[in-house]
């Protein structure tokens, strides 16, 4: 836990140390560029090289802190998505954009947020910009780190700084300029001043001085010095605890190490047995697929024979029920026939009925006339002698009349046989009938027992295809979990490599530690280190209070308002305004007060660094 929040520090520090360089060449940039404009007392009608290092530290600003991307599988972040982010609410951000868009010499999404910096500081609007980005952090927080400028606190000041722009008349062609492809290089040889301090002749020493006052230069020489080996005490005692912290770091990497070759013969032995079951599935889904091949086959020629019979059987059934339909149509008409026939013979019976009655009636009014006949002959005896021709005539016609009736009889006895063979006829077609319906609903439930078979015989396909389609997804599995196999072979690589790479660092890390260590062992480091502090003292020299009476840099006499201050690395007397910055120095383990010659070499060694 303590190394990692010694790490963890170091990194904050690491990061504000980067923010506040940032800072200061901003300070630097937007100085330089209004003394050059003050001093042209003119619009910029070109891009000279103080605006340009301008551009390329607010290209800085806005990229410290960014995130490479969003997301797995999106593009790479450029500062001009944020703004493009931004430009969804501020109007007069999209008009900008739009007006970069339209540029056709703008192609890359860095190109463009060149030209939208260009684009605002014509507009006098780079301050608002920037205050916007810095305000807007709902909307910027999500494309940057938690370290970066733009989310801390100094972030404050660039607006600041950047009102100090509207002073500038900026009037730049961007049409025809590739933008795309420009060099982002801070030159730091603009911000730093020409001369050398220790080039101008010192002031030959006063004879006048008294040894008060040369005993009291000594006491802050000695104090400057012994200053000077605290620093050193206190980075011997970082080096130290660095060391310590390395050995640390060596020993957990090592713990790692061994880590790492556990978790590659498990991964290996993993694999194996991955490997194994991979090679039992297949076997085994190949057995399956070739099985199921075959039960398919059989099943197809099955399915097709079995549908080819039943096929014929209903096209058999189809004829049978059309030649049933085509008797059962003849049979309904014959019954139709017989119902007129019928019709009339029951017409025919009752006329012959009412003949028959007529001929009773008829037979009963010649019964009455032989009685009246009978009578006439037992009354007319005599007469019937007399007429016997008469009377025998009279009997032959009564005979005839009698064989009428008899023939009428026979006639009305046959039409009734008839009637009787008819519904018997009748009955029997109906019968028939009744038989063709039972035929046609047999054939209708096969029919549907058919229907019923080819359902689930659809089923049958489906589950068929469904399994086949489980089977496919698990070759897809099997494949990916190969390709994860795979994948896990190249990470074991990867950790092969990265462990030759720690192992190789960690033996640098030891040698560099036994060398350390012999170093500080040695007793040469003390004298390379006094001869070091012995050089620094015969360069920087503690200058006397009485001895200027003006600033070593702007040559402005001191007083009561404008008071001396030492520079604690070079040793001068300088103004309030030329020395207010602090540097950390190896004298102290707290930042103390520089000239600004000093600080710019300071701060320039510190970004080399």
């Amino acid at each position: 836990m303590d190394n990692s929040d010694a790490v963890a520090g170091g990194i904050e520090k690491y990061y504000a140390i980067e923010r506040k360089n940032l800072i200061h060449l901003l300070k630097l940039s937007v100085k330089n560029l209004i003394d050059y404009a003050l001093s042209l007392n003119s619009s910029i009608e070109e891009e000279v090289s103080t605006l340009y290092q301008l551009f390329v530290i607010l290209e800085q600003v806005l990229q410290h802190g960014l995130k490479e991307k969003i997301g797995i599988f999106n593009a790479n972040l450029e500062y001009y998505n944020v703004i493009q982010g931004l430009a969804k609410d501020t109007e007069w951000i999209k008009e900008i954009l739009e007006s970069v868009d339209n540029m056709s010499n703008l192609k890359t999404l860095s190109g463009k947020g060149r030209g939208m910096l260009r684009v605002s500081i014509m507009q006098k609007k780079t301050h608002t910009l920037f205050n916007e980005i810095i305000m807007r952090t709902d909307k910027t927080r999500m494309f940057y780190h938690s370290h970066a400028l733009l989310l801390s606190e100094e972030s404050s000041l660039i607006p600041g700084l950047l009102t100090g722009l509207n002073v500038i008349d900026c009037n730049l062609y961007l049409k025809e300029r590739d933008l795309d492809s420009l060099p982002q290089v801070v030159q730091l040889t603009n911000y730093l001043k020409e001369g050398n301090y220790l080039d101008t002749p010192s002031p030959p020493p006063s004879p006048q001085l008294s040894d008060a006052r040369s005993y009291q230069h000594i006491l802050e020489q000695k104090s400057y010095v012994e200053e000077i080996n605290e620093k050193l005490r206190a980075d011997n005692v970082c080096l130290e605890k660095k060391c310590k912290m390395l050995k640390e770091d060596a020993d957990a990497v090592k713990h790692e190490a061994d880590d790492l070759k556990s978790q590659l013969q498990e991964v290996r032995s993993e694999k194996q047995c991955l490997s194994a079951q991979l090679e039992s599935l297949e076997e085994s889904h190949k057995k399956r697929l070739q099985v199921e091949k075959a039960d398919m086959a059989v099943e197809r020629e099955t399915y097709e024979a079995s549908r080819q019979g039943l096929n014929d059987l209903y096209l058999l059934a189809k004829e049978q029920l059309a030649t049933a339909n085509a008797k059962i149509a003849e049979l309904q008409r014959d019954v139709e026939v017989e119902r007129n026939i019928r019709r009339d013979l029951e017409s025919a019976n009752e006329l012959l009925e009412k003949e028959l009655q007529d001929k009773d009636d008829t037979i009963t009014a010649l019964r009455k006339q032989c009685s009246d006949v009978k009578k006439l002959n037992l009354d007319m005896l005599n007469q019937v002698q007399n007429s016997g021709k008469k009377v025998a005539e009279k009997e032959a016609a009564v005979r005839q009349l009698e064989n009428k009736t008899e023939m009428t009889s026979s006639q009305i006895a046959d039409l009734i046989k008839t009637t009787k063979e008819l519904s018997i006829q009748n009955e029997d077609l109906k019968k028939e009938l009744d038989g063709y319906k039972c035929k046609y609903h047999n054939i209708e439930s096969k029919h549907e027992k058919i229907q019923t078979e080819y359902e689930v015989e659809k089923e049958l396909k489906t589950k068929l295809q469904q399994q086949s389609s489980q089977d496919r997804t698990e070759l897809t599995t099997l494949r990916a979990e190969v390709m994860h196999v795979n994948e896990l072979k190249s990470s074991l690589k990867q950790l092969h490599r990265e462990n030759d790479d720690l192992r190789r660092s960690c033996r640098e890390q030891e040698m560099a530690l036994i060398e350390l260590g012999d170093h500080l062992s040695k007793s040469k480091v003390k004298a390379e280190e006094m001869k070091y502090n012995t050089e620094l003292m015969k360069e920087s020299k503690w200058t006397n209070d009485r001895e200027i009476e003006n600033c070593q840099l702007c040559n402005k006499n001191f007083s009561v308002a404008r008071r001396k201050h030492h520079c604690r690395h070079c040793g001068g007397i300088f103004c309030h305004q030329c020395s207010d910055n602090t540097m950390p120095l190896p004298s102290s383990s707290r930042p103390l007060r520089v000239c600004d010659r000093c600080h710019d070499i300071l701060l320039e060694r510190s970004i080399k660094s």
